[in-house]
């Protein structure tokens, strides 16, 4: 019973759950829309967009101007050629002399400052060097450095805003430009030498062929500080190389870190200044080392960091600095042509944002969603509960109303009006149907005093502890002295308990009970009770269905019982059967019996049917009195009786059980009005449960097959089912039943074997050979053995003589076979068709007909009268065969009588005829009696090459067997070595 609930909680469950679902579909929407993964990709394209500008700007510099130093090296080359034509430098002291390189450095001080301030680099340098820079000690080198602090503000006039790093002093004295605080005349390199020199000055000079200078220009990715200085650095250089391919020094500019980040302006990527710059050098694969960044990720010089790139599934590419994660937008940045030194140098500019910060703003979003939807939830919530509260108010007062109706017995309930229209009809209906159900109780309780039936009845109320009955339901009941106004609802239920417990009862199909009550007087009294349950509420009926009861247990009796022997009949029998063979674990070992009567038939032609009902009641009596008690017996028939054992430990029990019945039937006797006395007899057969079948059909089966077996041979014995006699006996049913579906739907086809001329290798005609394919039918000699013992000879005739001709007319139609070919269709001897057979057959192969050879064999008595009647249907064409020649006991007549066109020797004649010379002669004797008569021999069954020559040399006519070819749907060719062999025997002969 499902839990009750009040109208405010009915109202408010509903509305909460309407609420939570709105909310769900909300919240749903928006993750199902993807706005917090869109906002997170927009803010990743942003970013990616704005390194993307950047690079390009970056790039742009870095490729198109700051590197392209190709004038400049061209200039000062062509300076340095002139001043080594008129012999004012030697090439081989320029790198460590300064005075040898102070008035070249004078030459090309206004290209180099000119370059300084057009391509806006904070810096720019030549070191002179003519020597290999992995030979020998490292040494000073001389050369020229000057630097720009401000590249981006305007040159200034006479040169105020540049300062000398590293130039000769008569250079410092000729250019009077000041001097930084680190100036030294010459590069000083202890350690090593820095990679702006080394890197370019030795790709070029280690090349195996020189090529343009460009070609060996370096960016150099490791900043460096000038000794004595503190102001980090970032340079392009190129090799000098004159004409002859001498290479005696470097060129490049220089970029302060300090300017290059302010043109990585890293406020333009992210609110806040939330992001950075980094530019990169790709060490290994997805390992990178920072040259300088900009923003808040390093804040100090941010040079020579190294991190990690990580790709992200769709989401992009991450790394992890300093216990951060990192988003980086990854721009590559072209700096060399391939196929140069340094092309496998990658540089790249990376802007990066702070995971958390990049997707902030999603996240806001999200927050600001989700405090709507709670905030509406909260409003919907309290709406809820007071729309309840107001709702439910006028249903709990009249609920109110209506109970204490119903503790007032006396009168209608009085219920006051609510306002709301339904409830008010509904509280209206209800006063109603109170006025109607105690008028109708006043009538239904008259009508059961008024009717024929004898009826009773009871309403009870756990709840309320209340019981109402009619006055006659105790005294149906047979209960006695019960005082119903004190009754209780429990009282009540222990005495329908009691009763229930002593009395006989049974379930009913309809679902009532039915009591078995006796009476004081005798007999017994049948009640139909009924009852139903609504919550706490009893209701009871009861009906006295004695004469209804009787009459339909008589009913019962006579369809399930036969009169004559008062067994179970077959309905009855096969039923109860039916529910044992359910149950197993119920029959364990059983028995099926099948009995048939024997001496019936006599008894009833010698004294009459009245004696043989009497012969049959007493056989009834001895099975029902000397069977096991719990065994089934039944009469199914005039004479059979089934009996089932079952509920047996072991197979030896039943046996003996079995035995005593034997025995009891031997010994049972009936008195014949002529003072005879005639003793029982029966014949039975036994089949054992689970040992030969566990179906209860199969086993009926079995049984009566058993018990047929023993009237075949033994009358008065019992025997048990053989299966193996049961399998013969049923694959003959079989062959049988396969043999009329074989004949109703003509299930035949036929093969073709070539008939060949001895003398032109030809086939010149083809015998019609049965095929039969059924499960246990298979064989042509099986279809004439059943058919003979089925009488069915002419049909096996007539479809031999329809079939085999359609199937051949269709071979010349589709030209696989000639035209001119003849046709040999084994006949039955002494079958003819019909004469309207014959008709249709002639009019339906017309064309045919002429070329039909009728081949009679020997394994049928040759009948004259069916000979006669094919010569005269097939007319003057007709031909004959005669087959199996040599195999029957009257070859000699048949042939005499037959007078056939054709011979066909049989098969045990032809095997080993090349080494016999008895079937030599015989064969021998015959083609000379053939010939003599203008008859044709045909060989049959030739399998060997030495068989065909033999036959051959014998001046056999006609050849057929496998040697030659086999038996097909579709004929085949002869076989070349047949062929051949003919051709060779007949050249012998010409010879």
């Amino acid at each position: 019973m499902k839990k009750s609930r009040s109208v405010f909680r009915t109202i408010l469950i509903p509305l909460i759950l309407i609420l939570l679902l709105e909310t769900c579909l909300l919240l749903g929407g928006i993750r199902a829309s993807g706005m917090v993964e869109k906002l997170d990709q927009n803010a990743r394209d942003i970013l990616s967009k704005q390194a993307e500008n950047r690079r390009g700007y970056l790039e742009g510099s870095m490729v198109g101007t700051w590197s392209d130093l190709s004038m400049l090296a061209a200039d000062i080359n062509k300076t340095t050629q002139q001043m080594l034509s008129r012999g004012e430098l030697s090439l081989d002291e320029i790198d460590s002399k300064s005075d040898e390189c102070a008035q070249l450095v004078l030459n090309i001080s206004d290209e180099l400052i000119s370059t300084l301030y057009s391509k806006k680099v904070s810096g720019i340098f030549v070191v002179f060097n003519t020597q290999d820079l992995d030979a020998g000690e490292k040494s000073p080198r001389t050369g020229f450095y000057i630097r720009d602090l401000d590249p981006a503000s305007t040159p200034s006039y006479r040169n105020a805003d540049l300062l000398l790093e590293r130039a000769p002093i008569d250079v410092v004295k000729g250019l009077n430009i000041s001097t930084d605080n680190a100036w030294q005349p010459l590069f000083n390199f202890e350690d090593e030498y820095p990679g702006f020199l080394y890197d370019p000055f030795q790709a070029a000079y280690q090349a195996q062929e020189l090529s343009d200078a460009r070609d060996y220009g370096y960016w150099n990715p490791e900043p460096y500080i000038l000794p004595g200085d503190d102001r980090w650095a970032v340079s392009y250089s190129v090799p000098l190389i004159l004409e002859d391919g001498t290479i005696y020094g470097v060129l490049g500019v220089e970029l302060l870190t300090d300017y290059l980040k302010s043109l990585l302006p890293s406020a333009e990527l992210f609110d806040d200044k939330q992001g950075s710059y980094l530019l990169a050098v790709e060490r290994e694969e997805g390992k990178y080392t920072t040259v300088l960044s900009t923003g808040p990720i390093l804040p100090q010089n941010g040079t020579g960091e190294e991190f990690v790139l990580e790709q992200d599934g769709d989401e992009g590419l991450y790394f992890n600095m300093e216990g951060e994660r990192y988003f980086a937008a990854m721009q590559p940045l072209g700096l060399y042509n391939t196929n140069t030194p340094f092309a496998a140098q990658h540089w790249v500019l990376f802007g990066a944002v702070r995971e958390g910060r990049l997707y902030s703003f999603s996240g806001q979003v999200l927050e600001v969603l989700t405090m709507v939807v709670l905030l509406c939830l909260a409003a919907g919530l309290i709406g809820s509960v007071l729309v309840s509260r107001r709702l439910s108010a006028p249903i709990r007062k009249l609920s109110e109303e209506v109970a204490l109706a119903q503790r007032d017995r006396g009168g209608l309930p009085q219920l006051s009006h609510t306002g709301i229209t339904e409830i008010d009809r509904f509280s209206g209906a209800i006063t109603d149907l109170s006025r109607e159900v105690l008028d109708a109780s006043t009538k239904f309780l008259r009508i059961m005093e008024m009717a024929s039936v004898e009826m009773g009845g009871f309403e009870l109320r756990q709840n309320q502890d209340l019981v109402y009955v009619t006055d006659n339901f105790f005294p149906l009941m047979g209960l006695d002295g019960i005082q119903v106004p004190e009754l209780t609802a429990q009282r009540f239920l222990e005495l329908m308990k009691e009763r229930n417990q002593t009395l006989e009862h049974h379930t009913s199909p309809d679902g009532s009970e039915l009591y078995c009550i006796p009476v004081p007087r005798g007999g017994v009294r049948y009640l139909r009770y009924e009852m139903t349950q609504e919550g706490e509420r009893h209701v009871g009926l009861v009906e006295d269905v004695t004469a209804s009861t009787l009459e339909r247990l008589r009913i019962e009796h006579e369809r399930d019982y036969d009169l004559l022997t008062g067994l179970y009949n077959r309905p009855a029998f096969l039923r109860t059967a039916t529910e044992l063979f359910a149950h197993p674990e119920t029959l364990k070992h059983a028995a099926m019996i099948m009995l048939d009567l024997d001496n019936l038939k006599t008894t009833n032609d010698r004294f009459g049917h009245d004696w043989g009902d009497q012969y049959i009641r007493r056989a009834g009596q001895c099975f029902a009195a000397n069977a096991p008690a719990g065994t089934l017996c039944a009469r199914v028939s005039g004479d059979e009786f089934f009996l089932l054992y079952h509920g047996y430990e072991s197979r030896e029990e039943i046996r003996e059980a079995i035995h005593r019945l034997r025995e009891a039937i031997c010994s049972t006797t009936l008195t014949l009005p002529s003072g005879e006395v005639l003793h029982i007899s029966a014949s039975g057969g036994v089949a054992w449960y689970p040992e030969d079948s566990t179906n209860m059909n199969e086993l009926t089966k079995f049984a009566d097959f058993a018990m047929y077996q023993v009237k075949q041979s033994r009358k008065g014995e019992l025997a048990d089912f053989d299966l193996g006699v049961y399998s013969r006996e049923e694959f003959l049913l079989q062959n049988k039943r396969e043999f009329h579906q074989f004949l109703e739907q003509e299930l035949v086809a036929y093969f073709f074997q070539p008939i060949v001329s001895a003398k032109t290798g030809r086939a010149v005609a083809y015998e019609a050979l049965m095929r039969v394919d059924l499960p246990t039918l298979r064989s042509p000699e099986a279809v004439l053995r059943i058919a003979r013992e089925e009488g069915k000879l002419s049909e096996i005739e007539r479809m031999t003589w329809y079939k085999a001709s359609e199937a051949f007319s269709k071979l010349q139609e589709n030209r696989l076979v000639t035209n001119d070919s003849l046709l040999f269709l084994n006949s039955i001897a002494n079958q003819c068709m019909s004469q309207k057979d014959w008709e249709a057959y002639k009019k339906k192969f017309m064309l045919l007909q002429p070329r039909v050879v009728v081949e009679i064999t020997e394994s049928e008595h040759l009948d004259q009268e069916s000979t006669q009647e094919k010569r005269k249907m097939l007319g003057i064409s007709g031909m004959f065969a005669l087959d199996d020649y040599g195999s029957g006991y009257n070859s000699e007549k048949n042939l005499l009588e037959l007078t056939p066109q054709f011979i066909k020797v049989d098969i045990s004649i032809i095997r080993d005829i090349d080494s016999d010379r008895n079937k030599q002669q015989i064969v021998a004797n015959i083609v000379a009696y053939a010939h003599e008569r203008e008859m044709y021999i045909i060989a049959e069954g030739l399998e060997t090459a030495a068989e065909v020559e033999k036959v051959l040399d014998l001046d056999v006519d006609l050849l057929q067997g496998y040697y030659l070819a086999r038996p097909a749907a579709v004929p085949p060719q002869i076989s070349q070595a047949a062929l051949e062999l003919l051709r060779s025997h007949s050249g012998q002969e010409r010879k």
